[in-house]
């Protein structure tokens, strides 16, 4: 009978980029189920240390069978990691020997700001500079994989959720958590959330498929619903400024100099705070049998089944 050791040695190898993020973190350990799993990124948890955006080693000779390419941003001061980390990645790993499958997990961004159950056949309109990025790099992994053979898999998440939130979900986390968060009175646009586990469970069932698909859990709640689900996460919910927009501009004017009344009430992140982008996810349900988390649940730490200290 095979020891640990001797089935460890046997199984697959996989790359996940992005590894210490929240995505990354969910997919490598649950692609360590059946691969040997190596991670590369900057931080020194990951077993290939390396600035993609920079001096990316050859990659081909360690065989991997699949890529998971978690590494990315939607912050506009970061689209290089979108776009030249993308394509110094695939360099890498055209040197010598190229995975059986990719992964490239882009953003739901990439369809826009506005609209309403969009699907994976939309017309791909991005708003912002991340976005585009994110855009221009699934084109390019689309393109390697087409002219190398290798299998696809594009997933576009809706707002994720978990170990490790970032960027403006974390700014207006933390805002919530705070109580300097202000809403728009009268706004009931919604949004479209899933949690960074299910993108993980998600991907590990659908990798071998290859295709296009959206991630989201479908339930669209009203964006004040989530952040006031944030507000539950510590414990006990809060009572939230609640300003006109008439108001919120004339605030804004007096006292932009304040970061929490420029995080709030600048209006351009009114403006997009004002609209709802809802995503439909149920092709990839449809495909994996997957049953979504319901996010708000989880955000306000209500979902008694979540494994919330799982990473």
């Amino acid at each position: 009978m095979e020891d640990t050791q001797t089935k460890q040695i046997k199984k697959r190898k996989a790359l996940v980029t992005g590894a210490s993020g929240m995505l990354g973190a969910y997919v490598s350990r649950l692609l360590s189920a059946d691969f040997n799993v190596d991670s590369l990124g900057r931080g020194e948890v990951n077993t290939i240390r390396c600035n993609l955006i920079k001096d990316v080693p050859e990659l081909g000779s360690q065989k991997y069978e699949l890529v998971v390419h978690c590494a990315g941003s939607e912050d506009d001061s970061e689209e290089s990691l979108n776009t030249e980390g993308t394509h110094n990645l695939l360099k890498a790993l055209s040197a010598d020997g190229l995975p059986k499958w990719f992964v490239y997990i882009s953003s739901s961004n990439v369809y826009g700001q506005e609209g309403e159950n969009i699907t994976e056949d939309t017309i791909l309109s991005p708003h912002s500079s991340a976005a585009r990025s994110k855009e221009k790099a699934e084109r390019e992994v689309s393109h390697w994989a087409q002219e190398n053979g290798v299998t696809l898999t594009i997933i576009r998440p809706a707002r994720m959720f978990g170990t490790g939130v970032h960027g403006e979900t974390l700014r207006i986390f933390n805002d919530a958590l705070n109580g300097s968060f202000i809403h728009i009175r009268g706004n009931n646009a919604k949004v479209s959330l899933v949690t960074a586990l299910d993108v993980a469970k998600a991907i590990v069932a659908v990798y071998q498929s290859g295709g296009i698909y959206n991630l989201a859990d479908g339930k669209n709640p009203m964006l004040i619903d989530m952040v006031q689900a944030m507000t539950a996460n510590a414990g006990r919910e809060k009572r939230l400024t609640t300003l006109p927009s008439s108001w919120a501009a004339w605030v804004w004017r007096l006292c932009r100099w304040v970061p929490a009344i420029n995080r709030n009430l600048n209006p351009t992140i009114v403006g997009d705070r004002l609209k709802t982008m809802t995503i439909d996810g149920t092709r990839i349900a449809e495909v994996t049998g997957i049953n979504y988390y319901n996010t708000i649940e989880v955000i306000a730490r209500r979902d008694t089944d979540y494994p919330y200290d799982e990473k």
